[in-house]
């Protein structure tokens, strides 16, 4: 069974008065799975104003949603985004071929802007 790394990445806006935004982060080819290992999230908002983070991902044609916590936030001096939101893991996460691993980002409170970063590190298999 062929095996390659494989990294691949997105980035998440939303404008104040935007609550959800879902992004295909990518689009599993044909012929191969995406075996993800190691996920990082970088999210610039505001101070006080959790987010919610999530990747989805189709195995067996089972849509999965999984929530992603972040392990840290810090003040930056950045008066547009002046929190940053920050946090990786490992994980096992399985996207068939052809479909999409999508990455969400929710919040309450609509104030401001938000710009979220994640990035996700792991294989193509063929199958």
């Amino acid at each position: 069974m062929a095996q390659r790394p494989f990294q691949t990445g997105a980035i998440v806006n939303l404008d104040a008065g935007e609550s959800v935004k879902d992004v295909v982060v990518c689009t599993v080819p044909t012929k191969k799975r995406f075996e993800i290992k190691f996920l990082g999230i970088n999210g610039f908002g505001h101070p006080n104003q959790p987010l919610f983070h999530a990747v989805h991902v189709t195995t067996k044609s089972v849509l999965g949603i999984y929530p992603i916590a972040v392990t840290g936030v810090a003040e930056i001096a950045e008066p547009e985004f002046p929190a940053r939101y920050f946090g990786s893991q490992e994980a096992m996460l399985y996207a068939e071929p052809k479909s999409d691993v999508i990455f969400t980002v929710a919040r309450k409170n609509t104030t401001g802007s938000v710009r979220v970063f994640i990035n996700l590190c792991g294989m193509l298999i063929d199958v």
